[in-house]
């Protein structure tokens, strides 16, 4: 069943060809991940072309749950019509609905409508994309909370969020952590605390139709005098942020950009490397 209750509702009439509604559904499914939004497709058949959810690369539940091949309700105010002689996007507030009209005859009947262009592409499908990217990439462009970061001893953050960017590999095309990187790290950051840290388990899931990663990394920690056990670190990173907990609670929260490589260990205290580096003394802990 797809949901009515949505951000936004995009309605293709009589597409050229599949590969031009699977490149809309991709485009939106990208932009705007599984929620939020829903396609309704007329002119195809009653039936969800499987070639579409191929083609689109879509999970087939998120093309369940968000494509439509007949109109259901009446299209939510603000409506746009994508026209590459319209009003430019950028001047406009995203709408509820966009019609993207390859017929021309359904868009008429929205006599109260904008007409809208992004940058004027004579391809009526690739005009739509440059629409959508105005509206729902460009102006939500990603930035990290740089302000979440936090340390609970500076110096050692410094330190710890240099050698983060050290361990920051692609697996799949997500962003992941070297365990043995981090595990080595947080040996040197806890042996100036009178700790000698042991790595334990690792863990890594991946949801793949959300897109997310988790990364979980658990090490024993024990007194140097004696050997005595202490308790556990535990370390958790999604892709954006890496948290580590020991026995008085959160130690640091260190914010990333893997891809401008910096990385904040607290509010305005940040790392980085090549053009991007901040200028930071190199600390050791």
């Amino acid at each position: 069943m797809v949901e009515d209750n949505v951000d936004l509702h995009v309605v293709i009439t009589t597409p050229p060809s599949i590969f031009d509604a699977a490149v809309l559904a991709r485009t939106l499914y990208t932009a705007l991940g599984r929620e939020g939004w829903k396609l309704t497709i007329i002119g195809m058949g009653r039936r969800l072309p499987l070639k579409l959810i191929s083609e689109a690369r879509l999970p087939v539940s998120v093309a369940l749950s968000n494509i439509s091949m007949e109109l259901e309700a009446e299209p939510s105010e603000p409506v746009y019509i994508i026209d590459n002689r319209g009003e430019p996007a950028w001047n406009l507030e995203p709408p509820r609905t966009i019609i993207i009209d390859y017929g021309g005859t359904f868009a008429a009947s929205f006599h109260d409508a904008k007409r809208v262009r992004g940058l004027g592409a004579p391809s009526l499908t690739y005009e739509a994309i440059t629409v959508l990217y105005e509206f729902f990439v460009r102006r939500k462009s990603w930035g990290p909370a740089y302000s979440r970061a936090f340390s609970r001893d500076i110096r050692s953050g410094v330190y710890l969020a240099r050698k983060v960017l050290e361990a920051i590999q692609v697996f799949d095309n997500y962003i992941v952590l070297e365990p043995s990187v981090i595990a080595f790290t947080l040996r040197k950051v806890y042996l100036n605390k009178g700790l000698l840290v042991d790595p334990d388990t690792f863990k890594l899931e991946v949801n793949v139709v959300d897109g997310a990663v988790e990364e979980h990394i658990m090490l024993k920690t024990y007194s140097i005098r004696g050997l005595r056990s202490i308790g556990n670190i535990e370390v958790k990173f999604n892709g954006e942020v890496l948290e580590i907990h020991d026995q008085e609670g959160t130690a640091y929260r260190i914010v990333i950009d893997a891809y401008r490589r910096i990385a904040c260990c607290a509010p305005g205290l940040c790392v980085g490397t090549g053009e991007d580096d901040v200028n930071i003394p190199r600390l050791e802990p």
